[in-house]
């Protein structure tokens, strides 16, 4: 299902070793899936500004990246007419209550904290892209915003 509805991924996040977990995990679970990375956050609005074909459907962002941070590439994407469509789930080593209530308000539509293990990993880059399937790119409730497993 989750392969039909999207062609392609974007992950942001400047941490070479989340990116390959990330990258392993996605290509086992969606193998029919574009993922694109982009290690820092000017690349990503470079990448998303003129995009591959096909455009990314979902984005992964971490909050900490050089050059623009997570959020600012959030507020960029979000006030953007082309781009605010685009699906954003928050990839991030935090799971400060400050940090999601922030990417809430700035318009992110979901919010997951790294686990440390590879497992826990793959279960929630699962349930991120389930729940967008079927929510596309309406905001949840708060109280459905931070993803858990």
């Amino acid at each position: 299902m989750i392969q039909k509805l999207f062609k392609h991924v974007l992950l942001a996040d400047d941490d070479i070793d989340d990116c390959e977990f990330f990258a392993e995990i996605f290509s086992q679970q969606f193998p029919d899936l574009k993922l694109s990375i982009s290690y820092d956050g000017s690349k990503l609005i470079s990448l998303l500004d003129g995009p591959p074909e096909p455009s990314a459907d979902v984005i992964f962002l971490d909050l900490n990246m050089p050059v623009l941070s997570g959020p600012e590439c959030l507020k960029l994407i979000r006030e953007s007419n082309q781009l605010k469509h685009h699906s954003i789930i928050i990839f991030t080593t935090s799971s400060s209550s400050a940090d999601i209530e922030k990417m809430y308000a700035l318009g992110a539509n979901y919010f997951i904290t790294k686990p440390a293990d590879y497992h826990s990993l793959a279960k929630l880059i699962n349930k991120a892209m389930v729940l967008v399937s079927e929510n596309h790119t309406r905001q949840p409730a708060f109280e459905n915003f931070y993803i858990t497993i």
